[in-house]
């Protein structure tokens, strides 16, 4: 990849995100890859696509990215709140690359891939509506919350300006894919549960260590009155897709 971002797209333009999108997206149409499949190239979207930028031109993925100058944090502005919630419970939202670039040079200097099956509604934050005063009143906007994406499903393809090989991207791509068949309804729980599982310190753990867990998912999802019956369930669905593995009754390693 050329990590040098290309300036003179942004000539004319004064608002800093239109700047950083004018500027990022030429660079992507000519750098970035499907971590999908093995195409090295993406082909741009129409500029009215509603939730996506790129098209990979084989197996047909669909990415948007978001840019910044500021180090990738836990949270990430989007756009059109309802637009990518329907997305995800239709299972069409978009991969997400993440590319932070450093000023004033417009050098890239760390990128990741965030596979749409890791993006649940309960990672989309609803912003507050734009006023009626507003030109697009009443238009809501949404928060990515990276923070609540499992660290497996943060892909990095850049780490402070050092390429990872595009065979260890699709590798690590293809093992989080084991749950893209889970219905879209049922993912959140699942990458919640993985997500906690990863922030462990071990590699072998009990079902005792994840029920430490149980008043943080109680308030993501405080209608169920079964958070523990819940938890069991989906350490389960992680064996299954083979990203768990039982060692004893109730003790788990990480695959």
């Amino acid at each position: 990849m050329d990590l040098r971002l290309p300036t003179h797209f942004g000539q004319g333009y004064k608002s800093p995100s239109q700047l950083a999108r004018r500027i990022t997206e030429p660079w992507g149409a000519e750098n970035l890859y499907c971590c999908a499949c093995h195409s090295d190239r993406l082909d741009a979207e129409e500029n009215n696509a509603q939730v996506s930028d790129f098209l990979c031109p084989q197996c047909v993925e669909r990415y948007q990215l978001k840019s910044q100058s500021k180090k990738l944090g836990g949270r990430i502005l989007g756009s059109n709140y309802q637009k990518m919630l329907d997305a995800i419970l239709g299972n069409r939202s978009p991969n997400f690359f993440l590319l932070h670039y450093q000023l004033p040079e417009w050098m890239v200097r760390n990128l990741l891939v965030i596979p749409r099956f890791a993006i649940s509604p309960s990672v989309i934050i609803r912003r507050k509506p734009l006023s009626v005063s507003a030109r697009r009143s009443n238009w809501t906007g949404y928060v990515l919350n990276v923070a609540l994406i499992p660290g497996s499903a943060k892909i990095p393809l850049i780490v402070e300006g050092s390429e990872i090989p595009r065979n260890t991207v699709r590798e690590q791509y293809a093992r989080i894919a084991k749950i893209q068949a889970l219905k879209p309804e049922q993912r959140g729980w699942t990458l919640d549960v993985l997500r906690c599982i990863e922030s462990l310190p071990n590699e072998i753990f009990t079902n005792d260590d994840i029920y430490a867990f149980e008043p943080e998912l109680t308030k993501l999802y405080p209608s169920n009155r079964h958070i523990r019956d819940k938890i069991r369930q989906q350490l389960q669905v992680l064996r299954d897709r083979g990203l768990l593995k039982p060692v004893a009754r109730g003790v788990w390693q990480r695959a």
